[in-house]
């Protein structure tokens, strides 16, 4: 009894993916930016090609090595040696995410995501946005909380049970309108 103190113990298995969200996706540019800067082994991994070609520019205005991103339908774990991964975006979808690193060597990974983005204001950000605003929260900071990363989880997965015959799409606001029906 005292060991349920805080409620119902959380069942859900610990995630290997860890998020770290920023409120606009200039932001979230600028982290991953100065992230590639800053260790040169991290490697960028984009589910669709808008946000490739952009990284890929944003890393040409910089002076950075474009090679160190990626397409996610074009990565293989051998490609993670001595390498870090960091996804520059969720997709909308669990379980396509949990396929493709299925056979990647056990580790902890990073998505950097903005609430500005498709996913998340299917979900409501935009309501949110100015409440972490006023809350003195700056746009350089990103949350990063277990919390925030089980609820993209459930999100994905509510989504998973609205898609009936998933479309492709180039970006994450288009997969968004093909796949989700409008409500």
């Amino acid at each position: 009894m005292v060991f349920n103190l805080f409620g119902k113990k959380n069942d859900e298995p610990h995630s290997v993916f860890t998020d770290r969200t920023f409120i606009t996706s200039a932001a979230k540019m600028s982290a991953c930016l100065q992230l590639a800067q800053q260790q040169p082994q991290t490697i960028f991994i984009c589910w669709f090609a808008e946000t490739l070609q952009h990284f890929k520019a944003a890393f040409q205005q910089q002076g950075l090595d474009e090679a160190r991103i990626f397409d996610a339908k074009n990565i293989h774990s051998g490609m993670l040696a001595d390498k870090t991964p960091i996804f520059a975006e969720h997709y909308p979808l669990h379980e396509k995410e949990l396929a493709l690193i299925e056979q990647w060597p056990p580790q902890q990974l990073v998505v950097y995501s903005a609430m500005d983005e498709a996913l998340f204001r299917h979900f409501g950000s935009e309501k949110m946005i100015p409440l972490i605003k006023l809350l003195g929260m700056k746009e350089s900071e990103a949350i990063e909380h277990s919390y925030v990363t089980q609820s993209i989880t459930k999100g994905q997965n509510k989504l998973a049970a609205m898609v009936t015959v998933e479309q492709s799409a180039l970006s994450q606001e288009e997969w968004m309108r093909k796949n989700i029906p409008a409500q």
